[in-house]
């Protein structure tokens, strides 16, 4: 018989006498099928063995049940038939009266799907019941047929699930690589562009520069080295809205107040914007610190005052609002933020406004509206990228027709490191008698050689190391030295490996560090150790002075 053919066997169990035999010939004589079998453990045995796939039904008369108890073996296996199986059982029940008794109903409800039959019985009425046995089993089998054609359709619908959600996973990830190449190919050309542009400037002025000295006319070289001064200043700012973007720029922030940080923008906001703007600030009195690069986020507040300013060519009004805020649970997944406090810093106009689709690609690097050449399309993108590195976001709330409001949201500082004071704006050399030794460590001798050259003219005794080993065989040493100033990325040891080692001997050094492009690996979470300092390439002369000075009165 095949597994899923239904039985036809009817099996008997009559221990007494000749009943087994004259049951068993008396349904052969009616067409079916019939078996004596010698226990209940046999049936408990086919049952283990293939679910009972071959018993059509059981005839068991009353006395093959005498020994056994509700809770026996045989009912067990009755027990743990597979849900579409429930054996139908005929009981031949003892011929005369006899008292019915709880402990005998109770074991005829544990066996299940039970028949009683009193005896005497007719063979038509013996051979009525089995058939009737075979039918039911049939129906059971039938829908164990229906239950597997179900799972095979399940597992099937579940298999081309798979396969077509890796197909789509597929194609989504081709989508995004062609998406990724498209923008790698726009990053690449803007770049090349902004910075064939700006190298033009800086040869041409030098060349002028050149030029003039050969003809002995000096009197132009200072504006062609103003010029060309100009445009490092650009490919610097350039450089650091790359970075911004790519989240990669190391921040070195500070405990700020952002009201005291706007206010002392105002001024600065107005002149840029112009006459044609009217500047309102609403702060919220008790708006919380945040912390943050102050000089990164002054940058991002002035992108997105310009940016309104563009969006509003005919004049308008602009308004800085501060405000707290708190997202916790759904609401913080679903604006992208941890659960917290944050302050927001919103920058609104009554500008044209951007539309859905507009919006969509805001944040994408070198997009812009603006005309050719009056926008590099970073601006945006550099405050998402400094928003984002902070620990908060940005977003974008537009109507066409009526302005563009963009919000930063920055973490609320809850512990209590003091907020970061103004530094002076004028140079302050060392006081005579406090001279110091600067080592500097730098792998580009033209930069290292500026360095000492600005330093010693500041009236800094300086030591050179050409990269990370020599730097750390100085600082190993007994020479006197009171600040480092290091390059980061230098190859082999770089500068943050130098120092940590150098910790051992000088463990509190104070480090001013130089970078170019500011791995964040090297620092890991993107932000200067405590008690370092940072330099982003590339700087000016006065910033150097002025920060190792700055660096000298903390000390003393």
């Amino acid at each position: 018989m095949m597994r899923d053919e239904a039985p036809t066997t009817v099996q008997v169990l009559a221990p007494v006498g000749q009943d087994a035999r004259i049951i068993v010939e008396t349904l052969r004589a009616g067409g079916i099928d019939a078996l004596e079998i010698g226990t209940l453990a046999d049936i408990c045995k086919q049952l283990r063995q293939n679910d009972g796939m071959s018993i059509a039904g059981l005839l068991l008369t009353e006395e093959s049940l005498s020994e056994l108890a509700p809770s026996g073996d045989f009912a067990d296996c009755l027990e743990k038939q597979p849900p579409w199986s429930d054996i139908p059982i005929c009981i031949l029940t003892v011929p005369g009266d006899r008292p019915s008794t709880v402990q005998r109903w109770r074991l005829f409800e544990a066996l299940g799907n039970v028949t009683l039959l009193a005896r005497p019985l007719t063979a038509e009425v013996l051979q009525s019941v089995a058939r009737g046995l075979i039918r039911a089993r049939a129906r059971q089998l039938q829908t164990k047929r229906h239950l597997d054609e179900l799972k095979d359709a399940a597992q099937l619908l579940e298999r081309r699930v798979a396969e077509r959600t890796e197909e789509l996973m597929t194609a989504e990830e081709t989508l995004r690589q062609a998406q990724k190449m498209e923008a790698i190919g726009q990053l690449t050309g803007g770049i090349a562009h902004d910075f064939n542009n700006l190298l033009q400037v800086i040869n041409t002025n030098m060349e002028l520069t050149k030029l003039r000295m050969r003809q002995g006319r000096f009197a132009d070289i200072e504006r062609f080295v103003q010029s060309a001064h100009d445009a490092t200043q650009r490919a610097g700012a350039l450089t650091h809205r790359l970075l911004a973007f790519a989240r990669r720029q190391t921040l070195d922030p500070k405990a700020i107040s952002p009201n005291r940080l706007i206010d002392g923008m105002l001024d600065l906001i107005r002149r840029t914007l112009g006459p044609s703007v009217e500047v309102n600030a609403r702060l919220e009195e008790t708006l919380h610190t945040t912390l943050s690069d102050p000089v990164q986020l002054e940058n991002a507040v002035l992108n997105l005052c310009i940016n309104a300013r563009d969006a509003m060519p005919a004049g308008g009004t602009l308004t800085i609002r501060t405000n707290n805020v708190s997202f916790k649970g759904r609401l913080a997944r679903l604006h992208g933020l941890s659960d917290g406090d944050y302050v927001v810093i919103a920058v609104a106009d009554t500008g044209y406004g951007m539309a859905a689709e507009i919006i969509d690609k805001a944040f994408d690097p070198f997009f812009t509206t603006k005309p050719l050449g009056q926008g590099t399309g970073l601006g945006l993108s550099m405050v998402y990228g400094f928003s984002r590195q902070s620990g908060g976001k940005v977003s974008i709330e537009s109507q066409v027709g009526k302005g563009t409001t963009v919000s930063i949201y920055l973490p609320r500082l809850t512990d209590s490191t003091p907020e970061a004071e103004d530094l002076p704006a004028t140079i302050v050399l060392p006081a005579v008698g406090k001279q110091r030794t600067v080592l500097v460590v730098d792998d580009e001798a033209d930069i290292r050689l500026g360095c000492t050259e600005v330093l010693r003219d500041a009236g800094f005794n300086v030591i050179e190391a050409s990269d990370g080993p020599s730097g750390l065989d100085i600082l190993n040493s007994n020479a006197e030295i009171d600040i480092l100033v290091s390059d980061i990325g230098m190859p082999g040891m770089n500068g943050k490996e130098m120092v940590d080692r150098a910790r051992f001997r000088r463990p509190a050094l104070p480090v001013l560090f130089m970078t170019g492009y500011a791995e964040k690996s090297v620092f890991g979470n993107g932000r200067v150790e405590e008690g370092a300092h940072l330099l982003t390439k590339p700087f000016a002369i006065e910033e150097l002075v002025l920060k190792i000075n700055d660096m000298i009165d903390a000390e003393d």
